[in-house]
């Protein structure tokens, strides 16, 4: 088979392309073509290649509408030289050529791979529409000669891709079902702002329809701090940050800012402004190592005063703070994330047994209920584990807790919940509370009402200090980077609102887990329980133990 790009800066001969030309080589011999020694050197030297085949097969409209050779541009190049990871996320600015380039990748992968199955997706029936043709462009201006070497043909060509006579297929669309060996998806961020639900079934679909081992691309410019495709890029980012190796299942993120781009350039003169200047200065603070052109100037401060700066930010970032710095402005807990993270909290902290586990409940909107769980241990918070789901019961709840305890060998101590458990509820004239010891579960503390931005400031207390399972409380993670403000565009001021979504659902079950373990002293009952979050640091002496919950 032909092997995908595992090469250096150089088109070089791997052993997969010396195989790749024997198979070629002996499949001509089985067809009865005679190959003459200019053939035999063409397929050895350059169609075994899929770098080669990449930079001079396939037809492409270029910017111009003009039809040419796809040669491969920097960014192109980088994306699969540069990176050997087999899934790879991909934040860009504008105009770069990967939906393109992974088209042609992919239909590659089908022409020279009997059997192979790729999927292409983009956010929205136009936008899929012009993938499709520039699929058919590529595949009926290739070479007819190649074809016949192949002895391939298309064999249908329709609403459910494109069908090649040996056993290949090319889709465009919804593959949730099939069996993918590759898949790339096309401005994922576009699609998680405007179709949230198709960027949900993406994920447990097209996803998931593409084994260990096989390939996965997505690219996207960004769409602010929220959808997944930015859950997708911090989640990636973070295990690099943290030195972590990549496992089949991470991808792997790479950046492609818009000074790679030869097309970023104006050499029309352009005068420079103060405040084209002002943000060419902070620029050069956040990248000391470039130095840029007068031609990149000129197209810099051209674009800035065509866009304004958010907006040129994210069409064309720099570097990835720069593509989210718009909503990173109205996050909550901004500089305790990078706290966080600079002091390596976030990592493998592991249910201790005999310590007593707190588990803090919030039933926030639509009906999510979010569970967060924390030990003290030797004096140090830490966060191990978080649920949530919606649409359930208390009793379903119960049963998770029970599951867990089973599973993990939790010994339960305070239940946090807040002020409103009390109130009634009128299918069944019983309080929240009350199903709640219902159900086995014991040891509740009700907590007073703190003011929002009280409850900010003690969440705020907890996360510099607490540490976090990076895994089964990644959940908790992501919320504390994208838990933000509401943003009002009339008055362009972020308020003391948060917007209303699962990561606020996430950070009110915090806020209340820092409540209630004694950062603020504020709770209506259990005082004998110690401030297990100021205790002095320790040594350890064994594990204390606490009356658990009846589950």
């Amino acid at each position: 088979m032909i092997a995908d790009l595992e090469l250096g800066p150089d088109i070089t001969t791997t052993p997969e392309e010396m195989a790749t030309s024997a198979r070629l080589t002996k499949t001509y011999s089985l067809m009865e073509l005679h190959l003459n020694k200019e053939q035999e050197l063409f397929i050895k030297d350059k169609l075994s290649s899929k770098l080669w085949r990449m930079d001079n097969l396939y037809t492409i409209r270029d910017k111009n509408n003009v039809k040419a050779i796809m040669r491969l541009n920097k960014s192109q190049r980088r994306s699969i030289q540069k990176y050997k990871h087999k899934r790879k996320i991909i934040l860009k600015s504008r105009q770069q050529g990967i939906s393109t380039l992974f088209l042609a990748y992919y239909l590659d992968a089908c022409i020279f791979k009997p059997g192979f199955q790729a999927g292409i997706q983009s956010y929205g029936l136009d936008e899929s529409n012009k993938l499709q043709k520039r699929a058919e462009l590529m595949w009926d201006e290739l070479d007819q000669n190649i074809k016949d070497l192949l002895g391939i043909t298309l064999v249908s060509n329709n609403s459910k891709g494109m069908t090649f006579s040996n056993g290949s297929v090319l889709k465009i669309g919804n593959f949730r079902g099939d069996t993918l060996q590759g898949l790339h998806v096309s401005e994922l961020g576009k699609i998680a702002k405007r179709y949230p639900d198709k960027a949900d079934e993406l994920k447990k679909g097209a996803f998931q329809a593409v084994s260990v081992g096989n390939i996965i691309t997505i690219e996207s410019t960004a769409e602010g701090q929220q959808g997944l495709f930015f859950e997708m890029w911090q989640r990636a980012t973070n295990k690099v940050e943290r030195g972590k190796k990549l496992t089949q299942l991470d991808f792997e993120p790479i950046f492609l800012g818009w000074m790679d781009d030869p097309d970023c350039q104006l050499f029309d003169e352009v005068d420079i402004e103060p405040y084209h200047q002002d943000y060419i200065d902070r620029l050069y603070e956040d990248l000391p190592d470039i130095e840029l052109s007068r031609p990149q100037l000129n197209w810099l401060c051209a674009k800035l005063d065509e866009l304004g700066e958010s907006d040129f930010d994210q069409e064309y970032p720099a570097t990835p703070k720069r593509a989210f710095a718009q909503s990173v402005e109205g996050t909550y807990f901004h500089h305790q994330y990078q706290k966080l993270i600079k002091e390596k909290r976030i990592g493998w902290f592991p249910h201790v047994p005999g310590y007593p586990v707190s588990v803090a409940w919030d039933l926030g909107m639509n009906d999510e209920m979010v569970l967060t769980f924390l030990q003290t241990v030797d004096g140090h918070p830490r966060v191990i584990n978080a649920y949530h789901n919606t649409g359930q019961d208390i009793e379903y709840y119960a049963k998770v807790l029970i599951a867990l305890k089973d599973k993990y060998k939790y010994e339960y101590g305070v239940t946090i919940v807040p002020f409103d458990i009390e109130v009634k509820e009128m299918t069944s004239g019983m309080t929240r509370r009350q199903t709640m010891n219902k159900y086995g579960i014991r040891n509740i503390r009700v907590l007073k009402r703190l003011s929002f931005m009280e409850s900010i400031q003690v969440a705020r207390q907890l996360i510099n200090i607490v540490e976090i399972h990076e895994t089964l409380a990644e959940h908790v993670v992501l919320s504390i980077q994208q838990y933000r403000k509401k943003y009002d565009s009339k008055i362009g001021a972020y308020l003391d609102k948060d917007v209303h979504d699962i990561h606020s659902n996430y950070m009110a079950s915090f806020r209340y887990l820092a409540q209630g373990i004694g950062l603020s002293r504020l709770t209506k009952r259990d005082k004998s329980v110690p401030n297990s979050v100021r205790l002095p640091k320790r040594s350890y002496q064994g594990p204390k133990r606490s009356p658990s919950v009846a589950v």
